[in-house]
């Protein structure tokens, strides 16, 4: 096995990274429809407890390493190699790499939001004290013996997406978040800074939070309970094709909703905007 395929890189995220998702999950087998080459039925598994994958319409497999050969067919080594290290820090964590990470997290103290240094945060982009209390907690945590403490969005597992201005993460098991109010549409989000600001510009909602484009598939069954599903997804190619997926595995009427933030990356980037970057007490309840 190549010495880079040794590096903790996940091929599911490179692929979430890339625009390609999953089409089913069995256990710690996920199916493609293959990024080598054109197919309707998914014949690309990857392994993601073992971090390996295999081609079936290919008859090939391997690491990462050997995906992005056959992927780039880079012209030398270094253009090979620059373009591994370049993935190192881009992308999402898988729930495999989350559990890695969130076992260096001991003592979770879980408590209303209320920290003034959260708060600012928080306002800092766009988000008021009075909706952030609504749906997130303070979360207090150490990590290799050092108390940190952060915003935490609960997700339907009893894991938290954990944000502050310094450090973005999970506390373990990864999973969507359900917020249920009863309406027949239903919004989805990829991550519950656009949630909250979605709530922000117009109002509570029924709502899916990914938490991560490669949790599409964990929505499905949700969503189909609605009349419409409006997708809030980041303007770029992983986000545009997580709502592509989405308005295939739906069987209901899927809406693009991205309209409204063109050009902006994202929902919250829209509010900022939208605020024009000056929120004097956007920290403090209205």
């Amino acid at each position: 096995m190549n010495t880079l395929d040794n590096k903790n890189i996940q091929i599911a995220d490179f692929l979430a990274e890339k625009g390609h998702l999953p089409i089913s999950r069995k256990g710690a087998n996920w199916w493609y429809l293959s990024p080598l080459h054109k197919e309707n039925t998914a014949s690309f598994k990857v392994n993601v407890d073992k971090n390996v994958w295999y081609d079936f319409g290919l008859g090939k497999g391997g690491g990462l390493a050997t995906l992005v050969n056959l992927l780039y067919h880079p012209n030398n080594f270094q253009e090979y190699l620059h373009h591994l290290n370049g993935i190192r820090t881009s992308f999402p964590s898988t729930p495999q790499t989350a559990r890695e990470n969130s076992e260096s997290f001991s003592n979770v103290d879980v408590k209303s939001l209320s920290n003034s240094a959260l708060v600012r945060y928080l306002g800092k982009r766009g988000i008021t004290q009075q909706v952030a209390s609504l749906y997130c907690k303070e979360i207090h945590y150490q990590n290799h013996g050092k108390s940190y403490f952060a915003v935490g969005f609960p997700n339907r597992s009893g894991g938290y997406e954990i944000r502050n201005a310094y450090f973005k993460g999970c506390i373990s098991p990864k999973d969507i978040s359900v917020i249920y109010k009863g309406d027949k549409d239903c919004h989805v989000f990829e991550g519950f800074i656009d949630f909250l600001s979605y709530v922000v510009l117009h109002g509570d909602c029924d709502a899916i939070v990914l938490n991560s484009v490669i949790n599409v598939p964990k929505s499905i069954d949700y969503l189909n309970r609605y009349d419409y599903v409006h997708c809030h997804l980041d303007n770029d190619k992983a986000g545009h094709n997580a709502t592509e997926q989405i308005k295939i595995l739906c069987k209901v009427n899927v809406i693009d909703a991205s309209d409204e933030y063109e050009g902006a990356k994202d929902l919250n980037e829209f509010l900022g905007k939208k605020m024009n970057r000056q929120v004097p007490n956007c920290g403090f309840k209205r």
